[in-house]
């Protein structure tokens, strides 16, 4: 396993349905499971992301931090290297998910798109455009 220099955490109000949204909407793998602790770790290629609730390991003042946070919309968006860039934006507009910003070629180099997770927060999808 890699040293992963930075892992966000997103906050979420119920954890096996966020879960199952970030499994089955957008293909990510489970890689460390709930153990009851309140989070759990998924990758989609080499990107890495916690899923989490308050835990009984966190003091009562950070698990009420959780709470009023869980459910709003960070001004933060991840960016995501997906290999699979076409199917996967085909998978959340058939899944009828909350497209942000379609799929379209930047000028910095490569193809994106943004959705919408279940707490408003934003995952842009990218992939390199092939140099021609």
């Amino acid at each position: 396993m890699p040293g992963w220099g930075v892992i966000p955490s997103i906050r979420v109000r119920d954890l096996n349905v966020a879960l199952s949204f970030y499994r089955e909407k957008l293909g990510f793998v489970l890689e460390r499971p709930d153990t009851g602790s309140g989070n759990c770790s998924l990758s989609r290629g080499d990107a890495r992301v916690m899923l989490e609730v308050p835990g009984g390991f966190y003091s009562p003042r950070y698990n009420e931090a959780i709470r009023q946070r869980a459910g709003t919309a960070s001004a933060m968006a991840l960016y995501i290297e997906a290999t699979d860039l076409a199917d996967l934006c085909a998978r959340v507009q058939a899944a009828g998910l909350p497209v942000v910003d379609p799929l379209a070629d930047r000028p910095w180099g490569q193809s994106e798109f943004t959705v919408a997770d279940l707490q408003g927060n934003w995952l842009t999808f990218w992939k390199a455009l092939a140099e021609g």
